[in-house]
């Protein structure tokens, strides 16, 4: 990777940085379990939406999102989250 596209991804992760960890925080703050994240699938797929980035729901709550670059078929990259929560009472303190 050259020097220059490294900068603009340092620079572009500084710029996203606060909206990302905001995103984080609303889905730890809201958390379902599995097969039962019908918010948390609503609240993807609206983010998905305002940045145009086409998708598919699958299995009821999955979410698919596709991002085609210029040169498309010539190579792949998949990235996978998940997105339920585990049953368990938090004991911390914080928001």
């Amino acid at each position: 990777m050259s020097e220059p596209l490294q900068q603009q991804i340092k620079d572009l992760a500084k710029q996203y940085a606060a909206e990302f960890i905001e995103v984080r925080h609303y889905l730890h703050a809201h958390p379902e379990l599995s097969y039962k994240e019908f918010e948390t699938s609503q609240f993807i797929q609206q983010k998905l939406t305002a940045l145009h980035i086409p998708f598919e729901v699958k299995a009821t709550t999955g979410v698919i999102g596709l991002i085609e670059g210029k040169n498309s078929g010539k190579r792949v990259v998949a990235l996978r989250a998940d997105m339920d929560a585990l049953p368990i009472t938090e004991e911390n303190d914080v928001p």
